[in-house]
């Protein structure tokens, strides 16, 4: 509407000034009228020239008077333009900032992906400890458990016995009719003292940390499965225990121990595992012979530890071939260091021995050969024989190499 208006505006004050210039034009040249001494065709077209001045002053005055855009244009257009070029320089410095801090935000969200990711390793371990502390606990509730029954019946012997000595001692104060009945309670009372001597020190038939059994169970199945593998494992232990103990073994000595909620807790911790697990069931004390085989079940992580020919560990010997002794020793100290190493490395040792695989005889002969041959000073060289996982056993190569000879067994 604004500029409808304006418009209207300069064409009536237009029109108006031809209007007044073409009157005036019209009057001086009917009258003959002269301005400043000129010719009347002169004159009037100094009018008419006067007149179209007039509209384009008049013009120019309207627009600017009425409108802030003219008078911007004709007198401003120079500091609009340093205007415009300061805007333009701040927005490019403004855009060159925002790259920048768009690439110190994709930096931020890299690393911020990193710690996630060292968080989120972090608190896998911490699940994994927590469930070995877990393991360990309830291992050790079994054995403390163990412990308090073995202690009572010690206590509840130790108080049969006492009172089979009070009444021997009575007996012994009686008549010679009651005779048969001293020497019954005194022949009862050498028995319980020979089964308290038994509980202390006696036959042991199983050391405490004793594998009765042990294999690999399959993982991501149902506990009811899962159940079925632990109790055959548990027939296979019965079995071992018939054999250790021979043909004269009672059914109550065949018995294992384990609790119900064990075998649950087990087999629910096997089927939510994403890993299969070495299950092993191990005599909580020392057993003795006539005793129910009291154990506790052992769960690891199975996973390869050595790949077939891996070097294992390497070591430079120096020797005097001429001592047998001494060629032994290295050798055995050789050995014990590899056994070092794979339990380190995740291989499960025997709990009594402590060893974690075997090698053959001829082996160990041939390294002792390459080392005489090489004099003494050499290298030796244990390889894995063959893939070994947590459950083992290790099997090991050994090769000697000597300066200018190499011998591989």
């Amino acid at each position: 509407m604004y500029g409808l208006f304006l418009i209207v505006v300069l064409v009536v004050v237009g029109g108006a000034i031809a209007f007044i210039g073409d009157r005036l034009g019209s009057k001086v040249g009917k009258k003959k009228l002269t301005i400043f001494g000129l010719r009347p065709k002169h004159t009037s077209v100094l009018v008419t020239i006067l007149t179209g001045i007039s509209i384009t002053t008049m013009t120019l005055a309207v627009m600017t008077t009425v409108s802030e855009n003219v008078r911007t244009a004709l007198f401003g257009m120079e500091q609009l333009r340093q205007t415009m070029a300061e805007t333009e320089n701040r927005l490019a410095y403004a855009s060159r900032e925002l790259e920048n801090s768009k690439s110190e935000q994709a930096k931020t969200d890299a690393a911020l992906a990193k710690t996630r990711e060292d968080l989120e390793q972090l608190m896998e371990q911490r699940r994994e400890l927590e469930q070995r502390a877990d393991e360990l606990q309830r291992g050790n509730d079994a054995l403390e458990a163990a412990k308090a029954e073995l202690l009572a019946e010690n206590n509840n012997l130790a108080s049969q016995n006492q009172g089979l000595a009070d009444d021997n001692a009575k007996l012994n104060d009686d008549n010679t009719k009651l005779a048969n009945d001293n020497k019954q309670l005194e022949d009862r009372n050498a028995y319980l003292t020979t089964g308290i001597q038994i509980m202390r020190e006696g036959d042991i038939t199983f050391r405490a940390g004793e594998v009765l059994a042990s294999g690999v169970v399959k993982c991501g199945r149902s506990t009811e499965d899962t159940m079925n593998d632990l109790h055959s494992l548990t027939d296979v232990a019965r079995e071992n225990i018939a054999s250790r103990l021979g043909s004269k073994a009672t059914e109550q000595e065949k018995q294992i121990w384990i609790l119900q909620s064990d075998y649950e807790y087990a087999s629910q911790i096997i089927s939510e595992s994403q890993d299969d697990m070495i299950v092993r069931i191990v005599s909580v004390g020392n057993l003795l012979r006539g005793e129910d085989v009291r154990t506790v079940l052992q769960l690891y992580r199975n996973k390869r530890v050595f790949s077939d020919g891996e070097l294992i560990a390497t070591k430079s010997i120096h020797v005097d071939v001429n001592k047998e002794e001494e060629v032994n020793a290295a050798m055995t100290g050789f050995l014990q260091d590899v056994n070092g190493i794979a339990t380190q490395k995740g291989v499960l040792p025997d709990p009594i021995t402590g060893n974690v695989g075997v090698i053959e005889g001829e082996e160990i002969y041939n390294a002792i050969n390459g080392l005489r041959a090489a004099r003494g000073n050499a290298t030796i060289y244990a390889y894995a024989k063959g893939a070994c996982e947590v459950f083992g056993p290790l099997r090991i190569r050994l090769k000697i190499i000597a300066s200018g000879v190499i011998g591989a067994f």
